[in-house]
């Protein structure tokens, strides 16, 4: 079951988003604003929502999305997805960073776990 989440946003200026809880699920989708200031995307993450980190992968290069096409959907790989809770997402990368020209708010894409089927076997029912 997909779910969309509105939100993050880069304010007019600056590079870095706030950021989004996707803790609910996998994140499997960034859909990009129609506006966007031409630039990469490298990300942050979180555990907790409070302390973010670079997000780079097994061989020490950031995780980024080089070429972006504005108002766009961005599909996350499963082994990048799986590993955020919270995610800050940046306009260029971490040395070179891109202001953005106005406000960009993203919406990313969670893959939740369809609700299981469950029935209580009552004691008095055979097993």
């Amino acid at each position: 079951m997909l779910q969309v989440i509105e939100g993050p946003t880069i304010l007019e200026g600056e590079s870095l988003s706030d950021g989004v809880d996707c803790s609910a699920g996998q994140l499997v989708r960034i859909t990009m604003p129609a506006d966007w200031t031409d630039s990469s995307l490298t990300f942050q993450f979180s555990t907790d929502g409070m302390f973010y980190n670079e997000m780079y992968d097994i061989d020490g290069y950031a995780v980024a999305v080089p070429v972006v096409v504005p108002g766009s959907g961005v599909i996350i790989p499963e082994h990048v997805g799986r590993a955020v809770a919270f995610l800050k997402i940046r306009s260029g990368t971490v040395g070179n960073p891109v202001p953005q020209d106005g406000d960009r708010t993203f919406a990313v894409t969670i893959l939740r776990e369809a609700p299981l089927d469950f029935t209580p076997i009552s004691s008095s029912q055979d097993v």
